[in-house]
């Protein structure tokens, strides 16, 4: 039986003459397929085609075998027949008669596909291209044909009982008028001469539109947990605790904006200078001054000395209820200040506002005292994420060992452990990596490549490119950031790249601070690169798992830390396959 598209019609047109010439196809052989209503768009003005073309068309019937050709059928059922050379057609029901051209359109839809297979498969240039029409509610007279309708290749009622022969006498009709077409093809070329007739595919997301999608999930998220900030209004001294994703530095730069105004204005105040910067650049707005606690310490207190000296005198300056040009302070990463700064700063905008977003666990800087939390009258915690996917979100708390809570990011892929032999060989993938979020169309300041250690002129990341892409120190527009973990805290990208990851330190809880902060970075992607040998997970395993029964293999190391375990760089923003 042939191979029949699609295997049951929805319907045949309200006509019984293209459904008894459907079923009698079904006979042919195993090796022909039959394509039933096959409808075809004109692409245009093509030098290929030697006649003109409606803008789009039909075939009734499209019947390809592989050892004859491609077959065109343009079936009239009904009441038909021929006067003076011209084809009229009877609506059985309303009695309405009209003009036809079955030969016409069945050369039409011939010229189309043939102009589209030869396109797609050049090699199946000789292929024969033939069509016919049918007639099937009736006997043909052949004696009286038109011109343009030769007796084999034109079929009646008296055909249905024998397809396969009729195909095979218009088949060979063709092959005399068109010598240059040989017929058939073989198996391979008649695979896509199919697959050009009727393709098989399947819809996916692009990278770009599912990277997208997230995007706007999590701004969803952020205007959701914009909310929050609304119980503040009442609280003019608060500490909002969070982890990493929770919208702290989003909330803090709304809040500053609701309480800015020309007779109250915001000092909002931050440890690291790339923040301060990112800020300034993307979230200016009247009567708020971002500024990091040293430009303010040197502001305040005169420009001599070191930065540490300022910051004392500028604590003598809070102790001293001196004037500050400022009615409220927001702070943010409030986890880097030294205590007797928060203290001061506290007690200086006692009649003002003072927030203060903190998380403990992101004290990458220094390591502060929290006593000062125990004064404040209204302590927020945030555990909703806003940035990461949950993947991305599940695996940095993980490795900062924080608890799991129940609402985290949208749906995306887990964080990629990447192992490499050798220095050279981490850079090689991360180049690998930027290349291929290029491609997906990602900008490349929303790429980070972010090094656990510091980095000085001889670092093998101190990069003027990577991936065919400039590089910065400090994010800026079509340029891939290259620092610190530590310098990046309280920024994000689309895809960050964690390289020197060695998991031998995984025993110093500062390490494992700085890989929670460079992970919780990433919105969409992160990819760890490590040089670490398999021979060294014994002692990272059994501090992260807490038991000496886990087999230090990197396998084990990667389900501890929910990362996927491959070397994969061709698509960053999607799970690999598991192998």
């Amino acid at each position: 039986m042939a191979r029949m598209i699609p295997s049951t019609p929805r319907d045949f047109h309200d006509s019984k003459g293209e459904e008894r010439v459907y079923h009698a196809l079904r006979a042919l052989p195993d090796s022909v397929t039959v394509i039933h209503s096959l409808r075809w768009l004109h692409p245009g003005n093509s030098r290929a085609l030697t006649q003109k073309l409606g803008a789009q068309g039909e075939g009734d019937f499209v019947i390809f075998d592989p050892a004859q050709g491609v077959l065109v059928v343009e079936v009239k059922g009904g009441r038909v027949w021929c006067e003076r050379g011209e084809w009229w057609q009877q609506n059985r029901k309303t009695g309405q008669k009209k003009p036809i051209d079955p030969e016409k359109q069945a050369s039409d839809t011939l010229y189309r596909l043939r102009t589209e297979v030869l396109a797609r498969v050049p090699e199946a240039s000789r292929l024969l291209f033939a069509h016919a029409v049918w007639f099937p509610d009736g006997a043909v007279d052949r004696d009286d044909l038109p011109m343009n309708c030769h007796s084999d290749m034109t079929f009646d009622g008296e055909s249905i009982a024998r397809p396969l022969e009729v195909l095979g006498r218009c088949f060979a009709y063709w092959r005399r008028v068109l010598p240059g077409s040989k017929g058939g093809v073989d198996d391979a070329t008649a695979e896509k001469v199919l697959s050009a007739l009727a393709p098989t595919l399947s819809i996916v997301r692009s990278i770009r539109q599912t990277v997208d999608e997230r995007e706007e999930q999590l701004i969803q998220l952020t205007r959701e947990q914009a909310r929050i900030i609304d119980f503040l209004d009442e609280q003019p001294h608060a500490a909002i605790i969070g982890a990493a994703g929770t919208g702290k530095t989003l909330l803090a730069i709304e809040k500053a904006r609701r309480i800015a105004s020309p007779d109250n204005p915001v000092l909002y105040l931050c440890y690291n200078a790339l923040l301060r910067d990112h800020l300034r650049n993307n979230h200016g707005q009247p009567n708020v001054r971002y500024a990091n606690v040293h430009e303010l310490a040197l502001e305040v207190t005169g420009r001599d000395g070191s930065l540490d000296d300022a910051a004392k005198r500028l604590v003598e300056h809070l102790m001293d209820d001196r004037p500050l040009d400022y009615a409220h302070v927001v702070i943010d990463e409030g986890q880097d200040f030294d205590t007797d700064w928060l203290e001061w700063l506290k007690y200086r905008f006692r009649d003002g506002t003072f927030y203060v977003f903190y998380d403990r666990h992101q004290a990458v800087q220094r390591q502060t005292e929290t006593r000062w939390l125990d004064e404040i009258p209204c302590r927020l915690v945030l555990t909703r994420n806003c940035r990461n996917t949950e993947k991305i979100a599940r695996s940095a708390y993980r490795i900062a060992d924080l608890p799991q809570p129940s609402t985290l990011g949208v749906e995306g892929p887990a964080p990629r452990l990447h192992r490499a032999g050798s220095t050279a060989e981490a850079v090689e993938i991360a180049g690998r990596l930027v290349e291929a979020a290029i491609r997906a169309k990602t900008a490349p300041h929303e790429i980070a490549i972010l090094t656990m250690e510091t980095m000085g002129e001889r670092s093998p990341w101190s990069l003027e490119r990577i991936g065919g892409q400039r590089t910065t120190d400090a994010p800026a527009g079509n340029r891939v950031t290259v620092t610190t973990a530590r310098r990046f805290k309280g920024l994000e990208g689309s895809l960050v790249v964690v390289v020197d990851a060695d998991f031998a330190q995984a025993g110093d809880p500062d390490w494992r601070r700085r890989l929670y902060v460079a992970a919780s970075r990433a919105r969409h992607a992160v990819h760890i690169v490590t040089t670490t040998p398999e021979s060294a997970l014994a002692e990272p395993l059994r501090i992260l798992s807490s038991t000496d029964k886990v087999r230090p293999t990197w396998r084990a190391l990667a389900r501890e830390l929910r990362f996927s375990l491959t070397g994969g760089t061709d698509d960053p923003f999607h799970e690999p396959e598991t192998r």
